[in-house]
């Protein structure tokens, strides 16, 4: 339960961080969206840095479903992050 906490809060700071907020991971090949692409030109730099710890998030939830996955961050009424993971 606390990895998914931990997961969680990453894949949270790394939206307010560099406005990612969908990604998909399929056979271990992370895609960003476009949107995403053009936003994180600015940030390359540290995008970079970060860059290999979320292909290591992204692998701990496709080790654990054991499949592909799309991850989709949203805000609620009330301003909280929700991520979802299809």
């Amino acid at each position: 339960m606390n990895n998914l906490i931990h997961i969680e809060d990453y894949f949270i700071k790394l939206h307010r961080s560099f406005g990612i907020s969908e990604l998909s991971y399929q056979n271990r090949r992370l895609e960003l969206d476009e949107s995403n692409m053009k936003q994180l030109v600015f940030a390359s730099e540290a995008f970079d840095e970060e860059f290999e710890n979320l292909v290591d998030h992204c692998s701990m939830i496709y080790d654990e479903l054991q499949k592909g996955f799309s991850l989709k961050i949203r805000k609620d009424v009330n301003n909280n992050y929700l991520v979802n993971v299809i």
